[in-house]
């Protein structure tokens, strides 16, 4: 084969040789005169253009073609505009004595979720994420100079974090502020500091990962006035393996060292392991954490407990055509009776779960920040801690009724496992939602959402402030545009 192209090649330089030049299939240009100088001077000189004479190798071997660029900077955006209104806050009606606002909630407000990822290789990039939000038209101020008065736009910079892989894709790293979650989110799930690093095995992976959990502790802005003794430590290995296309599933082991209050030490030990499997149409996921450690200075005479506690979340999904059905289930184990005893079973819960209600658990159109299973909890170093227990189950029905319209329904229960730590009761409420989607494109829609809370008397206990016993419904109302770049 080489032969013959060196034949070739010497064919066309002979071929080459013989001709004055090689042009593209041009004639030759022919010298015309043109006027140089100063307007209107009558000397001229010949001007010829240049003949662009091609490779002799171009003529057997079509040039390559340039190589494509790589998209190196990717942006998104979210824009949403977000509407709600509740008849109250909590399950009483009773008039309290100072009520210069009411007891209604509702707000108009606009959050603004850019990112950035940029690609410096193929195997390095630095992404972040920051979000002007929640700000509400009837407090923040777009026009407001000072940075330090309250009405300022209030903007939290997510997540700046640099990761890449090493060596063939084996090795592959993730530092600088990210979400960070177990792999059941039932313990961790937080906006922190870490670093993670782990090797891919093929089948699965194997690492390792430490970071911060942030305090309200105030150590200081210059270095010299900060330190690790009044910190939250979070650390442990991690693994996923997919055993087949159907079961697949992931587990850590973390630890968890708090010294942020001063003589109440705590840390605890959590392994967590999640559990994913597919059977045709139907598929479930179960999820289970256990947490086992030490509590000092928390008993009611300042001795320490011992703390050991458990979670399990677990659901299912069933499509049928355009209708989904979806169900979940979350239990968190309640502590004994006895309030500061030497042990304590309250699981310490980070308030992510995969629950579709709205008011009982995080809103899934956007995080209020007053979901009724953080109120019912007692908030301590990034986590809450229900003496009450507390278990969460709801089923949803979602409908693609037109290309234009989605609806869906949820119905979902909770109840306190302890009844004596919510004035001797179980029942805490049922929430009923109803959620109707307009996708006008793939960057534009809208939801309009209801809900009705009915609560049982230990949702009187665990949220009402004046009348415990107290049981007066919550009505909710919300709506939301999103636009999605």
């Amino acid at each position: 084969m080489g032969s013959i192209r060196a034949l070739v090649l010497l064919t066309a330089s002979s071929l080459a040789a013989s001709l004055p030049c090689v042009t593209h299939a041009q004639s030759l240009p022919v010298a015309t005169p043109v006027a140089v100088g100063v307007p209107g001077a009558a000397a001229s000189a010949y001007v010829v253009p240049s003949v662009s004479v091609a490779p002799v190798e171009s003529l057997i071997r079509p040039a390559p073609e340039p190589p494509t660029p790589k998209r190196r900077i990717e942006l998104h955006a979210d824009l949403q505009n977000l509407f709600l209104l509740r008849n109250d806050a909590d399950f009483d009606r009773s008039r309290p004595f100072y009520n210069e606002s009411g007891q209604t909630v509702g707000a108009f407000a606009t959050l603004f979720r850019p990112s950035a990822l940029l690609r410096i290789t193929d195997h390095l990039r630095i992404y972040y994420e920051v979000e002007l939000g929640l700000n509400y038209w009837s407090k923040q101020d777009p026009d407001q100079q000072s940075a330090l008065a309250p009405s300022v736009l209030v903007m939290k910079h997510r997540e700046i974090y640099a990761e890449g892989e090493l060596w063939r894709e084996r090795f592959a790293f993730k530092v600088g502020y990210q979400y960070f979650q177990d792999p059941t989110a039932l313990f961790l799930g937080h906006w922190i500091g870490a670093a993670q690093a782990h090797l891919n095995t093929g089948a699965g992976r194997l690492g390792l990962f430490a970071g911060e959990v942030p305090d309200d502790t105030f150590e200081g802005v210059n270095v010299l006035e900060n330190n690790f003794v009044r910190d939250i430590f979070v650390f442990g290995l991690t693994g996923a393996l997919r055993v087949n296309e159907r079961l697949r599933g992931s587990a850590a082991l973390m630890a968890l060292v708090d010294t942020h209050v001063v003589g109440q030490t705590r840390w605890l030990i959590c392994p967590t392991l999640h559990v994913e499997l597919d059977r045709g149409r139907l598929s479930g996921f179960l999820d289970l954490a256990l947490q086992a450690g030490q509590l000092r200075g928390q008993a009611i005479d300042a001795g320490d407990q011992t703390h050991v506690a458990w979670a399990l979340q677990a659901g299912a999904r069933y499509p049928l055509g355009r209708l989904a059905l979806s169900w979940n289930l979350l239990v968190l184990s309640p502590d004994d009776a006895h309030a500061g005893n030497a042990y304590n079973h309250a699981f310490l819960y980070s308030s992510k779960t995969r629950s579709a209600t709205l008011m009982l658990t995080e809103d899934e159109l956007r995080n209020w920040y007053d979901a009724l299973d953080r109120r019912m909890g007692h908030y301590e170093g990034g986590l809450y801690l229900h003496r009450a227990g507390l278990m969460v189950t709801d089923v949803k029905a979602a409908w693609a009724l037109h290309r234009y319209l989605e609806a869906a329904l949820v119905v979902g229960a909770a109840a306190a496992l302890k009844p004596a730590n919510a004035l001797d009761s179980g029942f805490i409420g049922v929430e009923t939602d109803v959620l109707l989607t307009f996708p006008a494109t793939e960057h534009l829609s809208a939801t309009v959402a209801g809900g009705l809370l009915v609560p049982g008397h230990a949702g009187g206990a665990l949220i009402n402030r004046i009348r415990l016993d107290a049981t007066d419904p919550i009505v909710m109302v919300e709506a939301a545009l999103l636009v999605r770049y």
